[in-house]
């Protein structure tokens, strides 16, 4: 059901309704402007108040590609280019993938996680347009370097900020508690992780 929801959801991302909003009967027929978009796992989205949404995505190479789109689906919104983010090496198949933005008016900075190949938790930060994205094993700044191995086979992975206490915290499942959640938390100093107790 979650994968019929996704593709519909993707469906209208590029396709215009066919009847008024609101409406009791709706039908989503095919926009001539068609723009394929083919996940091979989830979605993760951040929106800032004007509509102005970035989408992460796995692509069939494996790479987590980034798309922008300038507003809402059913506003007018349009595709603007797409960029990929992750390259394939870093990424799990199938990976879960979560985002967050610490910034609600413009994109000063966002936060992209999922799973690498060796199943540590990963994260890709964007700092503005002068850093531009930074990442990777080598990325001392992001969670990545502090290597927490998630269970084998896990889909658990989400995402919060609280910018009133510059305050990060993810969640998954790790492969030293796997009978529970854990979360890893950062307030401004650095990394901790504690298990749902």
């Amino acid at each position: 059901m979650f994968f019929t929801q996704l593709l519909t959801v993707l469906y209208v991302f590029t396709a215009v309704r066919a009847s008024a909003l609101l409406g009791n009967s709706t039908a989503v027929v095919p926009s001539p402007n068609l723009v394929p978009i083919a996940p091979m796992g989830n979605v993760a989205s951040v929106q800032i108040t004007t509509g102005d949404t970035r989408i992460f995505y796995q692509d069939s190479t494996g790479a987590i590609l980034i798309r922008g789109v300038t507003a809402p689906f059913l506003s007018g919104g349009t595709v603007r280019a797409i960029q990929s983010l992750v390259p394939a090496s870093q990424v799990l198949p199938y990976t879960p993938i979560a985002a967050i933005t610490t910034n609600t008016a413009t994109y000063t900075a966002m936060r992209v996680y999922f799973f690498s190949r060796e199943n540590v938790l990963s994260e890709y930060i964007w700092t503005g347009p002068t850093t531009g994205w930074t990442g990777g094993p080598s990325c001392t700044k992001c969670l990545t370097t502090q290597g927490i191995v998630v269970q084998n086979g896990s889909e658990v992975l989400y995402a919060m900020a609280n910018t009133a206490f510059n305050q990060f915290r993810v969640g998954f499942i790790s492969a030293g508690q796997p009978a529970t959640i854990s979360e890893v938390e950062n307030l401004g100093s650095g990394w901790g992780v504690a298990a749902y107790a």
